[in-house]
């Protein structure tokens, strides 16, 4: 079975949170999708952010980019790109 875009998307920005284990926010990550209805569109938006969740520069630490505007945007952090 494969893992969907939002729950791919979901762990990589809990690689970067610190004081929880990476356990704990997986598990919070897919309460939080099981909640959702999993529409294709949902899934497009999580790709979409999937996509440009990375730096653009090459050795720019990822976990300390998310906490740039534009990190934040990108990853879908921001109300720049409410999900659908």
């Amino acid at each position: 079975c494969s893992t969907s875009p939002c729950q791919l998307l979901g762990e990589r920005i809990c690689h970067c949170q610190p004081g929880m284990t990476s356990d704990t926010c997986a598990a919070q990550v897919e309460d939080q999708l099981n909640e959702l209805d999993p529409t294709s569109s949902f899934e497009d938006y999580c790709q979409r952010r999937l996509d440009e969740c990375q730096p653009a520069e090459p050795g720019v630490d990822f976990c300390e980019w998310p906490l740039t505007a534009e990190g934040k945007d990108l990853c879908g952090l921001t109300p720049a790109y409410p999900p659908p």
